[in-house]
């Protein structure tokens, strides 16, 4: 019986450990993820806009989780996953460039 009770406690803190996942937590995995190295400043500023720059020199600046998400597909979609070494958006289009050297701009 008392076992039961260790594991239920176990579980639950593991449950808990899990749920406590911030958006600070969400965007620096996502760092690590665009940067595909080490990641060398990674800040949120008052309003919650993130910094991230990478140990290579690639820096990024995201205004929302919504943009941080369009950047993941970019990296994936267009880089194969290696990596963004620039990236800017402005009202009507995505400008960004791979790590390999690759320059797209995408409509929104």
């Amino acid at each position: 019986m008392k076992r039961l009770g260790l594991v239920a406690v176990a579980l639950a803190t593991l449950t808990a450990g899990c749920a406590s996942n911030t958006k600070q937590d969400n965007f620096r995995e996502a760092s690590f993820e665009l940067c595909n190295t080490d990641v060398s400043l990674y800040s949120v500023s008052d309003d919650e806009r993130v910094r991230i720059v990478c140990a290579d020199g690639s820096k990024f600046s995201l205004n929302s989780e919504k943009t941080l998400e369009t950047m993941r597909d970019i990296n994936f979609d267009y880089c194969d996953g290696e990596g963004l070494g620039k990236f800017s958006e402005s009202t009507k289009y995505y400008s960004f460039k791979c790590k390999s050297g690759t320059l797209i701009s995408l409509p929104k």
